[in-house]
């Protein structure tokens, strides 16, 4: 049986378990479990296929059973470990993925007790260096560094590639996770190895862990175990029903208020993920061409800094200026600033093609926190390098960059030539140096925000592996799922705090994810704290999918907590009118335009809506208003011609289509209806005249001749009949 016939059939056993159909499950795995060599697991199988038969047989018979629900769930929950323990055996056998390898090389966690004294001896013998003069045990350092940078990778591969793991090796594994001797970076190095297990191969005992790791009281630890568990519970949602135990280490995790608020936070971040793609493309396909483009302006400032520089009429270069205001590159800086703000990853594009060096080919190092000791990093860095008082220390300090894409840069310094290179080693000036240790201390003192930093940096750390790595391919990529907590039933109970739904809910009607924030906004609803704001927000939501009655429920919610607000008021318009309810449409129309008489693009709604209603005098009335207050409106121009067309004022309709034809980039359409005044008036060679342009506009006369007969009513009102139509569609052709 080759690799993707061992995939299709687990895929296939765990189609038949999510619907419930054990017994064809249980068959299914039956056809090949004898050939496997793993005595254990096929013990395991028989005795689960054993119990299934005596519960089948009880149910037959019509013996009482109160444990059978509770059985027939714990039987698919076994079934569903076997299952992915089978096919990881059988892959092992025959694959020659690096996940294969690991496992034939390491041979579970039969070496993990063994790996763990070696390092924690590894730490104990460089700790007892450090208080050493560095002549006199430079080797020996090295020596242990060089041990260390095996060690690591060891028990990584180890943890990774493991499957049927026991209550014991758990518990090595939070021994070690727990162990103050071994440093900080490695634990949480190893947190990654146990996520990546879990995603791998399925065993609850791994997701337990998880839980156990994220109550721990350092938050570089915590935080990368929650981050893990989330991306695991979205990966196996169907199944933790099935695991009394995992379930009851979930609901323990509730009653913790610091876990629930890291998963809360990284629950944005998780979803901020899906903007990452879209700001990588428009960092490559607009900002950075523009930047690039207008460089010289820039006088090298090509950092978000300049908007505070260009804030300031001192000293001020106005070429400065000049160059931000090119290309709308003001806007472009702004947004990235706001981006910035907000935690988004920025530097996708940037670093995604820097992820080349030797470094990153072994696995462990994609997840290592950045540290000045890692490999090749201490040669690279000066003895000065990594400290805030420089700018390449500065970059290694800021929670802008992830790990990874620190590690990149460090490398990537290597190559750059040496005045750039002294530049970067170069100091910063004393107010930029300050402003530095001022944020970095502020940043220690809030374990809240100091947390957050570490989870989002982390998360882009884990996108980069997932999208860029070579070791990419061993995984089913979780940042192509919904990530959305709250649109499933057994993991909304994690963030089903009022204040994370409604924070959730924001940001994803902010992102234009309205569907799911409609269904964040109705959990949130059931708490009953909704406010005018709210009640706008889910009526835009639903205006945003065109369900446009419910839309109107919510709005007319919103109006009744906060009445007579213009923003409301509007919306509701909008809705009857897209709906064709234009007595209603207009109703609300009329009451916004007493809140704000002067509102352009107010005024010429409701002049429209006159006009659908036949009432030409008060259109008329609104759309002279517009081109008395916004002289040149397309809009209101365009507006008051078709209107004098249509009530036969053709002098008037002709001067304003002249006007239209006359600006910089008329339209087709603009052509088009000159056409039809002339057509009606019986200019027939001048009317074609202009529907020819029209057609050289658009460039197709079905288009054209689509549109004049979608114009029918008008022109048949005008006295045009419709046989006469027919032949005048001819005639553009």
């Amino acid at each position: 049986m080759d690799e993707k016939q061992i995939t299709e059939k687990q895929r296939k056993v765990a189609d038949l378990l999510a619907d419930g159909r054990l017994k064809q499950a249980i068959d299914t795995l039956s056809e090949g479990i004898e050939e496997l060599q793993d005595w254990e697991l096929r013990t395991r199988f028989t005795e689960m296929q054993t119990a299934y038969k005596y519960m089948l047989e009880y149910l037959r018979q019509g013996m009482p059973d109160p444990d059978r629900e509770r059985l027939h769930a714990e039987l698919i929950g076994r079934c569903y470990i076997i299952n992915d323990q089978i096919a990881v055996a059988r892959l092992t056998e025959h694959s020659t993925k690096v996940y294969c390898q690991m496992r034939r090389k390491y041979k579970n966690l039969t070496g993990l007790g063994n790996i763990y004294e070696r390092l924690k001896d590894n730490a104990a013998n460089f700790a007892i260096t450090e208080s050493l003069p560095a002549n006199e045990c430079k080797g020996v350092r090295e020596q242990l560094s060089q041990e260390h940078e095996r060690l690591l990778p060891e028990l990584f591969g180890t943890i990774w590639s493991s499957t049927g793991w026991k209550k014991g090796d758990a518990e090595i594994i939070i021994s070690i996770i727990n162990d103050e001797e071994i440093s900080i970076n490695d634990r949480a190095t190893i947190v990654s190895a146990v996520m990546l297990s879990t995603l791998k191969c399925f065993e609850p005992i791994k997701i337990e862990t998880l839980c156990n790791i994220a109550t721990n009281g350092c938050s570089t630890l915590a935080v990368r175990a929650a981050t893990g568990l989330v991306i695991a519970l979205f990966e196996y949602e169907q199944r933790i029903a099935h695991y009394p135990a995992l379930k009851a280490a979930l609901d323990a995790l509730r009653d913790n208020a610091a876990i629930m608020r890291h998963i809360q936070t990284i629950q944005i971040q998780l979803l901020r993920c899906r903007e990452t793609q879209k700001i990588d493309r428009k960092m490559r396909e607009e900002i950075i061409p523009a930047m690039i483009k207008n460089s010289q302006l820039a006088k090298g400032k090509l950092s978000i800094d300049i908007l505070k520089e260009i804030e300031d009429d001192e000293d001020k270069n106005p070429e400065w200026k000049k160059w931000i205001e090119n290309d709308g590159i003001k806007s472009k800086i702004e947004e990235m600033a706001k981006w910035q703000i907000e935690g988004a990853d920025l530097y996708m594009s940037t670093f995604s093609q820097l992820k080349n060096f030797s470094f990153f080919s072994e696995m462990c190092n994609w997840f290592r926190p950045f540290d000045t000791n890692a490999p090749g990093i201490k040669d690279i860095l000066p003895d000065n390098g990594c400290g805030t008082q420089t700018i390449l220390g500065a970059i290694c300090k800021s929670p802008v960059f992830c790990n990874s894409d620190k590690y990149s840069f460090c490398f990537t310094i290597q190559r750059v030539p040496q005045e750039q290179r002294d530049m970067l080693m170069g100091q910063l000036g004393g107010e930029e140096r300050e402003a530095l240790q001022d944020a970095e201390t502020h940043a220690l003192a809030d374990k809240e925000k100091m947390a957050e930093i570490e989870s989002n940096q982390y998360i882009q750390d884990l996108y980069r592996f997932f999208k860029l790595s070579n070791f990419r391919h061993e995984f089913k990529d979780p940042f192509t799922m919904q990530l959305n907590l709250l649109e499933s039933e057994a993991l909304a109970p994690l963030v089903s705090d009022n204040d994370a739904v409604l924070r959730t809910f924001r940001y994803l009607v902010e992102k234009e994810y309205y569907s799911e924030a409609h269904n964040a906004g109705k959990l949130f609803e059931k708490s009953g704290d909704c406010d005018a704001q709210f009640f706008q927000e889910m009526g835009y939501c639903l205006q945003k999918e065109c369900r446009y009655k419910e839309a109107i429920d919510y709005y007319t919610k919103a109006d009744i907590v906060k009445p007579d607000t213009l923003w409301t008021l509007r919306h509701i318009a909008q809705c009857y009118r897209m709906q064709g309810e234009f007595d209603n449409a207009l109703a609300y129309y009329q009451m916004a335009e007493e809140l704000a008489p002067e509102n352009i693009s107010l005024l010429l709604q409701t002049g429209e809506s006159f006009a659908t209603m036949k009432q030409y005098e008060e259109a008329f009335a609104r759309f002279y208003k517009v081109e008395f207050l916004k002289p040149g409106s397309l809009r209101a121009t365009r507006a008051i011609a078709w209107c004098s067309f249509i009530t036969g004022k053709d002098e008037q309709a002709r001067a304003y289509y002249k006007r239209l034809q006359e600006m910089s980039s008329p339209s087709y359409e603009d052509y088009l209806n000159a056409g039809h005044v002339e057509w009606v008036n019986h200019n027939n060679a001048l009317a074609l005249e202009l529907y020819g342009k029209a057609k050289d506009i658009c460039g197709s006369a079905d288009k054209v001749a689509e549109q004049i007969m979608r114009d029918k009513e008008a022109l048949t009102a005008r006295g045009v009949n419709e046989k006469e139509l027919l032949l005048l569609r001819d005639l553009i052709y």
